[in-house]
Order: C-alpha cells, then structure tokens, then sequence
C-alpha cells in the first residue's frame, strides 16, 4: 500500500489525524468559552453529549486517530 510505503503517503496520514486532533482540541475549546459566557449554554451542550452512541462513537475515533497519528508518527520514513 503505497501510504504506508512512502514518506509522501506517510505524511498525508500525519497531517490528516493531525488535524482531526487539532478540530478536537478547538471543539473542546469551544465548549469551555461557552461554559465562560453562559452556564445555561454550557449545560445544554453537556446534555447532547452524554453518554449516547455518538459520543462513545466518537470517543472511539477520537483513540483510533492518536493511535495511527502515534503509529506512523513513531514509523520510520523510507
């Protein structure tokens, strides 16, 4: 598979995971300058993300995106 076999392919999956963890951090950036500006707005999100199957979805993406962004992170380029 040529993304696993060339440094080309190997930094596109860097970059992609990266920035899937970086559009996690600015959402749970988010979340918390709502909480600052209105404790309501704050609850409200809390409730759409509790513990239904898209937040346990998404926390198993979120742990599938660290390992493969760790993965080829710590791969040797060829």
């Amino acid at each position: 598979m040529w993304l696993l076999n060339s440094s080309i392919g190997k930094k596109l999956i860097m970059s992609v995971s990266g920035l899937f963890l970086v559009l996690f951090l600015l959402f749970h950036l988010s979340m918390n300058v709502a909480a600052a500006f209105s404790g309501e707005a704050y609850n409200m999100i809390c409730s759409l993300l509790g513990a239904n199957w898209y937040a346990v979805a998404a926390t198993l993406v979120l742990a599938a995106g660290v390992v493969i962004h760790f993965c080829v992170c710590c791969s040797p380029y060829t």
